[in-house]
């Protein structure tokens, strides 16, 4: 929509390299959901978005005008004050972040290069010991995690391990995520009136905030954007089955598909189980879905989907729906259009639960390896140079966690969005970390017991297996001399078996020509890198396709017994709005996997060689991918962005990370 400015006053902000003035005023017209948005509102999205996105443009203005109408908004919101506390905790973080860093800095100094930093840890951490009484107590079975006793002398502890680049990224990038989140969280604030939103105007504005937060201008100045920070919001392309079945296909959903013994429903070849029952002779990773799906709240209605195995795709031919204790409801593509609408969002909102618990297990596998590291091995070590691009933020992304997603109460899922057994929950976190450390890369992908694995697997991800592999084989082999001198693997495998349940720990000992590393490194770079990757597809969770906190209420819908499904809000959708911007929003021009540095290895001619050799390999392999699946963000087709390479149009913050640093 056009906006024409009448000017009658301006608030300025200062940020670093930025000066940007908004002016406020009337306006003819707004886009609807900010019809009764204060000025307030408009001034910190259009200021995040134009921080957040900037650096990565050429030139660019350096001030942002706009104008709105200021009206007065209901002030009886429950949400205001949960979110706030969130908002707060993180802002909190980022201050103590940078406080930290400068802390590190001075403190770095004293440090012998050759020696070795031992973080401080223990089993559990205590919220309201901490101050922080919004929350309660995070402890993971079997796990020691970084050690609070008190929120600064914690994040100076964790930024010490690679700290130049550390601190690198948090100068150029979490401050701009931070700022981002404010805004966003302004907006869902905003939009919230308890009893009085419905769902559907949630999911609306809270899309509309995340395309502004993030640079996207299309709502501003009515021109396209090739590459959309939602791929599903563009013309209702969440509610089309080809992006439903190829948001399956081509994210981290493949992995939980399996192969059926016999053609199924439609010609289906693969159902994505979601109906809570084992079958005989599982495969670990089945068996770890099923626990997730077990512990899923109630209000998530049980669901299995099932589709059929095209070359470009799958193609989802039908999904079952738990309604009746016992019974499956089946709907069809040909069947009445809503039944089939909210049947898919039935299962996508258990697909985002079940996506979410193993993202969780992501962060404490990346945390508490990188830990058992930093414990163990010499600055000056290769194996410090090996793993340190894999060690940023992930202690911090680990605490933020503990937090925020499994603290005892007041977190995710403890009740902020979904009411789960929080017990359990973190025990099951802990079940696949142990499971990622040990496992195959084929078993982690899901693709062990798969005839034929298709190319469309988790959006390509197996091409980058190859790469991961051969670059951890060169490294095993050339640093087991200097750790066989130090005693290093042993003492690394010390510190894995000490601070976690990984019971396969001294495999990081085994094979003359650290066999037994490289397959530790190589995990931590899959699962760290490219399995964290695909969490970028949760971002269409600020849908309905994969956004519902619950699901019980489609009931009705689905037995034919009412029309039209649009429920005042919850404070768990905005609040799951506000924690899937968070997790999947991504940093501008951050560092990749492949990226480095790895210091010490110029000092090896094989290793800077090999290192050098990976990251032309990985490109080879985003090449592949975006060859395969296209760039035509038009098509209303899931695209797995995240895995091209770095000059591709993409959404707003993809890329291979490097860590579990979102």
């Amino acid at each position: 929509a056009a906006l024409a400015p009448r000017r009658s006053s301006s608030t300025e902000y200062r940020i670093p390299n930025r000066h940007i003035r908004l002016e406020t005023a009337s306006c003819a017209s707004l886009p609807g959901p900010f019809a009764m948005a204060p000025a307030r509102l408009v001034a910190s999205l259009l200021l995040a978005g134009a921080w957040l996105a900037g650096s990565s443009r050429e030139g660019g203005a350096d001030h942002a005008d706009t104008c709105v109408e200021p009206t007065s908004l209901l002030q009886t919101r429950a949400v205001g004050p949960l979110l706030g506390d969130f908002i707060h905790f993180v802002e909190f973080l980022e201050a103590v972040q940078r406080t930290a860093l400068r802390q590190a800095e001075s403190e770095i100094g004293s440090f012998v290069r050759s020696g070795v930093f031992q973080m401080p840890v223990a089993p559990e951490i205590n919220w309201p010991a901490l101050g922080i009484s919004h929350f309660g107590i995070t402890k993971y079975p079997g796990f020691d995690i970084p050690k609070v006793n008190n929120a600064l002398d914690a994040v100076v502890d964790v930024l010490k391990y690679n700290l130049s680049e550390q601190a690198d990224f948090i100068a150029k990038h979490t401050s701009k995520l931070t700022l981002g989140l404010v805004a966003y969280k302004e907006a869902l604030d905003a939009a919230f009136v308890n009893g009085t939103t419905t769902e559907n105007e949630v999911f609306e504005l809270a899309q509309v905030s995340a395309s502004i937060v993030t640079g996207t201008e299309e709502l501003l100045t009515g021109q396209a954007r090739k590459a959309p920070f939602i791929q599903g919001q563009a013309d209702r392309a969440w509610d089309t089955d080809t992006f439903a079945s190829t948001l399956i296909g081509n994210s981290l959903l493949a992995i939980f598909l399996e192969e059926l013994p016999e053609e199924g429903p439609g010609g289906a070849t693969f159902v994505l189980d979601f109906s809570g029952e084992i079958q005989n002779g599982a495969s670990r990773l089945q068996e770890l879905k099923v626990r997730a799906v077990r512990n899923a709240p109630s209000t998530l209605l049980r669901a299995r989907g099932f589709l059929k195995n095209t070359h470009r795709g799958p193609v989802l031919t039908q999904v079952q729906v738990g309604l009746l204790a016992g019974e499956f409801t089946r709907f069809n593509p040909d069947g009445p259009a809503e039944q089939w609408s909210v049947a898919k969002q039935t299962l996508g909102a258990l697909g985002q639960f079940v996506v979410e618990t193993f993202h969780t297990a992501m962060h404490l596998f990346g945390g508490s390896s990188i830990a058992a590291a930093q414990r163990s091995l010499p600055f000056d070590s290769l194996l410090h140079g090996a793993l340190s691009p894999s060690a940023t933020l992930t202690a911090f992304t680990l605490l933020e966690q503990a937090a925020i997603l499994h603290s005892s109460h007041n977190s995710a899922f403890s009740g902020m969005i979904w009411d789960a057994n929080i017990t359990d929950q973190v025990a099951l976190s802990a079940d696949i970390a142990d499971f990622f450390f040990k496992s195959s890369p084929e078993e982690i992908l899901g693709m062990e017991r798969l005839k034929k694995v298709p190319k469309w697997w988790l959006g390509g991800a197996p091409k980058f297996v190859k790469p991961i592999s051969e670059f951890s084989k060169v490294v095993g082999q050339n640093v087991v001399k200097e750790a066989a001198d130090g005693d290093f693997l042993e003492k690394l495998s010390v510190q894995l078996f000490s601070l976690t349940s990984f019971s396969d720990a001294r495999v990081v000992t085994q094979g003359s020509a650290g066999q037994g590393f490289s397959k530790f490194f190589s995990n931590v770079m899959l699962v760290c890198g490219i399995l964290h990757t695909a969490i970028f597809a949760t971002r269409e969770a600020i849908t309905p396709l994969m956004g519902r906190a619950e699901t019980a209420g489609f009931a009705p819908v689905l037995l034919g017994a009412q029309i039209g499904y649009n429920p005042s809000a919850q404070i768990s959708q905005v609040f799951g709005a506000l924690l899937n911007f968070a997790t999947a929003a991504g940093y501008d021009a951050a560092p990749e996997l492949g990226d480095g540095p790895y210091p010490g290895f110029e000092r090896v001619p094989a290793l800077a060689r090999a290192a050098a050799k990976f990251q032309s390999d990985l490109n080879a392999s985003r090449q592949d991918v975006l060859e395969f699946f296209g760039a035509d963000y038009g098509k209303k087709v899931f695209l797995p962005a995240f895995y091209y390479p770095k000059n591709t149009p993409k959404p707003f913050g993809y890329g291979i990370v490097a860590t579990t640093y979102i």
